[in-house]
């Protein structure tokens, strides 16, 4: 009798170890690339899957432009062939300029578990159906497993740049700010829109528009440097600023101190007025500064 208890606990001991260590449970993490010609949006997708026997379940997180999507995400796998199918799902298109106003895409994903001694992958994408497959193009993932307690979604969130206007006399005895100074100084702007503002002090935020490409920034309020050269990436960049009230218009410039891998330099700007919330692109490259005229509105 005790030798069979004993036999039944080690067996089901056995089975809880063989659960605990199924290759596609845990976290895992890509970013996501659009199968299409040109310059998109990218995402930043981790997956947190647990397989019970051949079905899977867990969530699809991803960072798409300001924000953070979640969505319960099930499927299958076959681990002869080592081959995943997740079920349809809601993502956001790749073209949308809001991620509140954006429209969803259906779409399924077709994946291969890998495996060495280096790590795990999970690599493949997400399809539309036949119907929307121009208008909701593939999302390639090359997803690594990630055994950090802190997951890159968590240090996305975790690392949001926070900046304040830099005092001008610090900047003054700073090289490279005086480098970047005197070419913003020599590059002509480029005033493409006028934003009227109702208060004295402003937030922007910055994000990199589109695929992350090593763009790199330094923004100008009033011809003053008040953020010296940092790259722009799905985190964001953001700034508090204090308008001169003295002036019926302030400008607001973003220099482009590279191109990055896929000319011009591109960003989006959130600019928080009070309750008023506005999207910008901006676009500026190596001869001209996108530069917005901020124009005090009378209430």
């Amino acid at each position: 009798m005790w030798v069979n208890l004993l036999l039944f606990i080690c067996l089901v001991a056995s089975k809880k170890t063989v659960a605990q260590s199924s290759p596609l449970d845990g976290n895992w993490y890509s970013n996501g690339t659009v199968i299409i010609e040109g310059s998109t949006n990218s995402y930043l997708g981790e997956l947190k899957l647990k397989q019970y026997g051949r079905a899977l379940k867990g969530e699809f997180n991803y960072y798409f432009r300001d924000s953070l999507f979640t969505n319960h995400i099930e499927g299958v796998v076959d681990m002869g062939s080592r081959f995943v199918v997740f079920n349809p799902f809601p993502i956001i298109l790749h073209s949308s300029t809001s991620t509140k106003t954006g429209v969803d895409c259906s779409m399924t994903g077709e994946f291969m578990l890998r495996m060495s001694r280096v790590g795990s992958y999970l690599a493949g994408k997400f399809v539309a159906e036949k119907t929307y497959k121009y208008t909701c193009p593939e999302i390639a993932f090359d997803f690594e497993k990630n055994n950090d307690s802190i997951t890159p979604i968590q240090e996305a969130q975790q690392a949001t740049i926070v900046a304040k206007a830099t005092d001008t006399a610090i900047i003054a005895r700073d090289p490279v700010a005086e480098i970047t100074k005197k070419q913003f100084d020599e590059r002509p702007k480029d005033y493409f829109l006028d934003v009227p503002v109702v208060s004295k002090t402003i937030k922007i935020e910055l994000y990199d528009n589109g695929a992350i490409d090593y763009d790199s920034i330094s923004v100008f309020l009033n011809n003053k440097l008040i953020l010296k050269e940092t790259m722009l990436s799905h985190t964001a960049i953001k700034l508090t600023l204090s308008l001169d009230d003295s002036l019926p218009i302030n400008e607001l410039g973003v220099f482009a101190n590279n191109e990055g891998l896929i000319p011009p330099n591109t960003s989006t700007l959130i600019l928080i007025d009070g309750d008023n919330r506005q999207e910008i692109e901006m676009n500026s490259s190596l001869h001209r500064t996108a530069t917005l005229r901020l124009r005090k509105k009378k209430q």
